[in-house]
């Protein structure tokens, strides 16, 4: 694919694999033949800078692990894992970059609905803007089991298959449960049904929630053979095709869709969207979607969203007056910002030593477009933004990279710095001022009230700053002009 208008050179593609552990090293030499078959026609076009991706989603770490040493002992590729959150966020720039009409589609209340091998994910956009996400544990390779499983021990497995599917939506029918307006559906990765409708020279259709409704019954009516001929598909490939059909049904009426936009546009074309933006091929900015992400999480959890506003505002201006110090980037920046909005997202639990309850959760809950590693340093940096801090004999701090350590350590003391200067929670400082000189950092507070409880908490929070740093950070109260 080229870059810079995003137009596909030579597509290839290799003989399909269920996404189970099992399946990958049954069929390793088979994987590992077709990687190595790529690898040479990316030298016979002269393309020496490449980058190999694969989806985690049926894998755990240990698993993804051994997986990706073995590929990387036959083909010399690293493979970079994603995770569901990565998935669906990829997923989504893709559709708002370039699905065609997608600024007037979700001017009104829009869903992406992404069918992944082991999870589903259902986005929201409204009045143009990305406004949430949720996961769903059923995907391609759950349906195909299941279907497989019942069909031939039971008569009735629609019946069963409709009831599991029912179980597995439970949660979002009270998300939904007083909406009252229409809306549209953006299907993607439904390969079978794009296959079908969506012309040659097209990337999408428009299916109308009538056409979808005579295709619904013509499906769950129809014997396999049917389906086969319907579809142009193998018997192989036909064993999901109903469940996926009840699946689509469910949400549809679940979010009232009136119309049902199909797109072949995918993770791959997320990708290299992102590869063109860090290249900087392309100025395009998607880190709304993951701080979005971000601010629902903690308003889920009933944080102060005037605090995480301040807070975030002093992180930000200490980490961009210091770049010569932290030698830290844009990405680096954006999980400072992410950290800032999380922090207290663990009093929602307990009050007490609510740093680690809110590290718990971030652990259990990734943030949507970062990495594991990503994942993992807001975790950290949640955990040391208040009164504990990183050290070699900190088990969850020692465990971690070295790389990963100083990123932590870095940005958890611009935070530690941030949140003290609102340790009251009154917002009385709104700006700073800082002059970096060779032994110390001074930090000028601007404010006309009483900060005695900002001085004390600044005191017991900076020493980590100057641990990190090798200088002392002083903080000095200024009076504003009235």
């Amino acid at each position: 694919m080229d870059l810079n208008d995003f137009s596909v050179i030579e597509e290839v593609t290799s003989n399909f694999y269920s996404n189970h552990t099992y399946e990958y090293q049954h069929n390793i030499q088979a994987i590992t033949k077709s990687l190595n078959g790529f690898l040479l026609i990316l030298k016979e076009y002269g393309v020496k800078n490449y980058r190999f991706w694969g989806n985690q989603q049926p894998l755990d770490e240990i698993s993804a692990r051994y997986l990706g040493e073995q590929i990387y002992v036959r083909t010399t590729l690293r493979i970079h894992w994603l995770n569901t959150s990565q998935l669906t966020y990829y997923k989504a720039v893709a559709i708002v970059t370039h699905l065609d009409n997608f600024k007037k589609i979700s001017s009104s209340l829009t869903f992406l609905l992404s069918l992944g091998s082991e999870r589903v994910s259902l986005s929201q956009f409204n009045n143009q803007k990305f406004a949430s996400t949720w996961n769903v544990d059923l995907g391609s390779a759950q349906l195909y089991d299941v279907n497989r499983t019942l069909k031939p021990t039971t008569n009735s497995s629609m019946t069963v298959l409709d009831d599991y599917i029912d179980s597995k939506l439970e949660h979002l029918k009270h998300v939904f449960a007083n909406q009252k307006i229409s809306s549209n559906l953006i299907l993607q990765d439904s390969l079978i049904i794009n296959k079908k409708f969506i012309p040659v020279d097209q990337t999408s259709y428009a299916m109308p929630l009538e056409e979808f409704k005579k295709l619904y019954q013509k499906v769950t009516n129809a014997s396999d053979q049917f389906l086969m001929d319907f579809f142009k598909v193998d018997e192989n490939e036909i064993t999901s095709i109903t469940s996926y059909f009840l699946l689509l049904n469910k949400i549809i009426r679940l979010i009232k869709a009136q119309n049902i936009i199909l797109t072949d546009i995918t993770v791959s074309d997320g990708l290299a969207i992102d590869r063109a933006q860090r290249t900087g091929l392309k100025k395009q900015n998607f880190d709304e979607l993951i701080l979005t992400t971000a601010e629902n999480m903690a308003t889920r959890y009933l944080t102060s969203k005037s605090h995480r506003e301040n807070v975030t505002m002093i992180a930000l201006h200490l980490f961009d007056q210091l770049k010569k110090l932290h030698h830290l980037g844009k990405r680096e920046r954006l999980l400072l910002q992410v950290s800032c909005i999380l922090a207290d997202i663990g009093n929602y639990i307990n009050q007490q030593g609510h740093y680690n309850h809110s590290a718990y959760i971030l652990q259990s809950t990734k943030v949507l477009g970062l990495s594991n590693t990503e994942n993992l340093i807001i975790a950290e940096i949640a955990r040391y933004h208040s009164s504990e801090s990183p050290s070699s004999s900190a088990t969850h701090f020692k465990q971690l990279d070295p790389e990963v350590q100083m990123k932590v350590a870095k940005l958890s003391s611009f935070l530690r710095i941030a949140d003290s200067l609102d340790d009251s929670r009154e917002e009385k400082i709104q700006k700073i001022s800082i002059s970096l000189r060779e032994t110390e950092l001074i930090i000028f507070a601007y404010s006309n009230q009483n900060i005695a409880l900002e001085q004390w908490s600044f005191t017991n929070k900076a020493e980590l700053f100057e641990k990190v740093f090798g200088l002392k950070a002083i903080l000095k109260q200024r009076r504003q002009l009235q």
